[in-house]
C-alpha cells in the first residue's frame, strides 16, 4: 500500500518538480522594479503641461521633465523600421540645435520583435550610432500622452516651462527643415 502511494505522489508531483527545473530556461521578460505607468494616460494638448516621465540613456544619463526642464526638449520618435530617418534628423537636429535645447530618441519596442528583452533592444540600439542620446520608453507614455502614429518620423518640442509646444511629422526634407524652424523659434523660444 505505501508502495502505492509514493508512486501516486511521485505522479503528481512531477510535472512540478520538471516545470522548477525548466524554469531556469525561460528567457527573461524586462519587467520594471518601479511603479507601471497609469493604464490611461490624459492627451496632452498644446501649451498644456507634458506628462510626467523619466527615462535612462543607453549611456545612463536620466531625462526626466518631473521638476521642470532645464533648457526646452526635442524629443524624437518613431518605429524601428524608421531608424535611417530618425538618424538624419537627429544629426541634423544635434547640428543646428543643440546649443539652445536638449534633443533625445525616445523609442517605443513595441515596434520590433524584441518587444519584452530590453537586453536585445539596448544591443540593437548601441550597435546603431546615432548624433543624439537613446531612452527607451518601454511604456510608450510618449506615444500615448500624443496618440502619435510611429509610422513617421516625429519630432516633440517641450518648452522650458514643460508645457507642449508642438509636435511635427515629417520625414526630413528642405521644407521639413524649413518648418521645424518656424516651429521651434514660435512655439519654443518666442515665449
Amino acid at each position: 500500500m505505501n508502495k502505492i502511494k509514493i508512486i501516486a505522489l511521485s505522479l503528481l508531483l512531477h510535472p512540478i518538480i520538471s516545470f522548477a527545473q525548466s524554469a531556469e530556461n525561460i528567457p527573461d521578460f524586462d519587467i520594471d522594479k518601479k511603479r507601471l505607468p497609469p493604464y490611461s494616460i490624459r492627451k496632452v494638448k498644446p501649451y498644456e503641461y507634458f506628462t510626467s516621465f523619466e527615462f535612462r540613456d543607453l549611456n545612463g544619463k536620466t531625462w526626466t521633465n518631473r521638476n521642470g526642464l532645464n533648457r526646452p526638449l526635442l524629443i524624437l520618435t518613431g518605429k524601428w523600421a524608421l531608424r535611417h530617418d530618425i538618424r538624419k534628423w537627429a544629426h541634423y537636429l544635434a547640428l543646428k540645435y543643440s546649443n539652445f535645447c536638449d534633443i533625445i530618441w525616445a523609442f517605443n519596442p513595441d515596434s520590433t520583435e524584441y518587444a519584452n528583452h530590453r537586453k536585445k533592444n539596448e544591443d540593437a540600439l548601441r550597435n546603431f550610432s546615432i548624433a543624439v542620446p537613446v531612452v527607451i520608453d518601454n511604456h510608450a507614455i510618449i506615444g500615448r500622452s500624443l496618440k502619435i502614429e510611429y509610422d513617421i518620423p516625429t519630432i516633440i518640442g517641450l518648452t522650458n516651462n514643460n508645457t507642449l509646444g508642438f509636435v511635427y511629422e515629417s520625414p526630413l526634407n528642405n521644407f521639413a527643415k524649413d518648418k521645424l524652424e518656424l516651429l521651434m523659434f514660435t512655439k519654443l523660444f518666442g515665449k
